[in-house]
């Protein structure tokens, strides 16, 4: 399983405005040795930089460190896609998610932003069946609780 974290979750758990944001990192944590998931970032480390400029010196960078030395995290391209109306700053986390979609693997793109909850009503109905079949895949932190079995 392959999972793609929009910075908003590591923010949100780090300044302690979203519990269940903070409870999806631990249990991630918690999960490293055992489970077979990846967390996903891009080949040109957009992603990674992104989470290096939100990550401060608390529990939340230590998870991801932590996943880092466990070898969790995996580099894939961007597929070249482009969603109208829908934040370029975001988009590298749904190109992601699409190659491996695309290469019929499992896939959750986690994020509390409401950009990523209004896309996924937006792509339901969307002509590119890789794309509606992403709706299904964009999870709230809560959500992935409930659904990812951590």
């Amino acid at each position: 399983m392959y999972l793609v974290i929009d910075t908003w979750v590591w923010k949100a758990a780090q300044e302690g405005k979203n519990y269940d944001s903070l409870m999806l990192l631990a249990g991630i944590a918690r999960k490293a040795r055992k489970c077979r998931f990846r967390l996903i970032i891009d080949y040109d480390n957009e992603i990674l930089e992104e989470y290096k400029k939100h990550l401060k010196d608390n529990i939340v960078k230590k998870i991801f460190l932590e996943l880092v030395k466990r070898g969790k995290i995996e580099h894939k391209p961007k597929a070249p896609i482009v969603i109208n109306d829908f934040d370029k700053d975001d988009l590298k986390y749904i190109q992601v998610a699409v190659t491996i979609l695309k290469h019929n693997q499992e896939v959750y793109v986690i994020s509390g932003d409401s950009d990523f909850i209004e896309l996924r009503k937006r792509i339901k109905e969307h002509n590119d069946i890789t794309l509606r079949e992403l709706s299904k895949k964009i999870l709230t932190p809560e959500e992935a609780l409930s659904k990812i079995n951590l």
